[in-house]
């Protein structure tokens, strides 16, 4: 099931018919509980773990859902620790399977999964659910619900087969999500975006709350950022590394604010703590900086290269990485030709979308070809002698070896 769910993801089958039909034979558990939507291109995850864990923080009764995983599908659903002991969300999903397929109701994999996250949501009497949106968002699982309140992170080119070959496409694709008289809270949107979605809107009449207009993330003297909204905090030093990610928790900050939540000391704590393996991690292996970001597209890698010369100025950067066909490949690895010293790429042979090292022969010189750990552990002693940063990216499939790597180095 772990497998299906994983490398199915990208089955995709555009309306909201089918997932309504099962929930309604399953009671309509979406119904049940508050929703707080999270779209956007990149961000959407540490969204959903910063506004998870300080709802949490305040006593609220939350659920979170996140896509996609790096090691089990359990990671995707957050729950309170009294609750999730009743659930084994793979024998779950296999039971729902089996209903959906006695009602005859043709589900995507994702749409299975959702709907079980809903109803698991529902039996743990969850009183607002922090929701990931898949893609998109007009045709998204997740759009079943009725949020209070919905986010886009951000905006760029992914998934541009069934989202559209421009930002203002894409961005009508994710509007959505809002809802009319809710809150619609922006994040960092490129200007052709904002102009598709501020027009888009007037069918919807969402409230907007814009990143740089109503809330501001910015640098504060010494480590951290200062968060300007209602109120004004600083310094907030977050766990998860990146300047990015201070716009990401400007934006958690922000919907926590227009729906009434409290931002007291244990909230502003419990945001600080946030953490979310793959986005920026930072191990130590032998003495070489060992880096895990799961950036798979133009706008997360130009994102994660800002971060990496930031963090490491004076250091080279070496690439560990795989690409997937589905995505926008060819600009994604100019990048990292471009930005990284040296480049290796990976051969995951269990991932079907993964490009092969023939993919890129005509697009750019890559130096490597790593098979397996050994590979790579050779290459150890030379990144240390060199004072070099090793950074597996490109995909989670690429973030998942690496780890393994790692985790088996002696």
């Amino acid at each position: 099931m772990d497998v299906f769910i994983q490398y199915s993801d990208r089955i995709v089958k555009p309306g909201l018919g089918r997932i309504k039909i099962f929930l309604r034979k399953l009671g309509d558990p979406q119904k049940k509980f508050a929703t707080i939507l999270v779209g956007g291109t990149n961000g959407k995850g540490s969204t959903v773990s910063y506004l998870y864990h300080m709802l949490n923080a305040l006593g609220v009764r939350v659920g979170g859902y996140l896509s996609p995983h790096l090691n089990s599908l359990r990671e995707r659903v957050m729950i309170p620790q009294s609750c999730a002991q009743e659930w084994e969300l793979e024998s779950f999903i296999e039971e729902l399977q089996s209903k959906a397929l006695r009602w005859g109701i043709d589900l995507s994999p994702f749409e299975l999964l959702t709907a079980a996250v809903f109803v698991i949501f529902n039996n743990c009497s969850i009183d607002l659910a922090v929701m990931e949106v898949g893609m998109g968002g007009r045709w998204d699982a997740t759009n079943v619900s009725d949020p209070v309140a919905s986010i886009i992170v951000s905006l760029g080119l992914d998934h541009t087969q069934y989202l559209g070959h421009s930002l203002s496409a894409i961005a009508l694709e994710k509007l959505p999500i809002a809802r009319r008289g809710r809150p619609l809270v922006l994040g960092n949107i490129p200007l052709e975006g904002l102009k598709a979605i501020r027009e888009g809107n007037r069918a919807i009449g969402a409230v907007f709350h814009e990143w740089q207009k109503d809330f501001f993330a910015m640098e504060c003297a010494g480590e951290g950022f200062c968060y300007v909204g209602d109120e004004v905090f600083s310094p907030l030093r977050l766990k998860l590394e990146g300047q990015h990610q201070w716009i990401n928790a400007s934006i958690a900050l922000r919907t926590m604010e227009v729906l009434g939540f409290p931002l007291t000391a244990g909230v502003l704590r419990a945001l600080q703590g946030t953490w979310l393996p793959g986005r920026m991690q930072i191990e130590v292996v032998k003495g070489v900086p060992v880096v895990f970001d799961v950036a798979h597209n133009p706008l997360a890698l130009k994102t994660l290269l800002g971060s990496l010369r930031s963090r490491f100025p004076e250091r080279p950067l070496w690439a560990f990485f795989q690409l997937l066909k589905d995505k926008p490949w060819q600009d994604a690895l100019k990048l990292i030709l471009g930005g990284f010293e040296r480049t290796f790429f990976l051969n995951l042979t269990y991932e079907d979308r993964g490009l092969l090292y023939s993919h890129l022969v005509t697009y750019g010189s890559v130096e490597g070809f790593i098979r397996g750990r050994e590979d790579w552990e050779g290459l150890l002693q030379e990144a240390r002698d060199e004072g070099a940063v090793m950074v597996f990216t490109g995909s989670f499939g690429a973030v998942k070896e690496g780890m393994l790597w790692v985790a088996g180095v002696e």
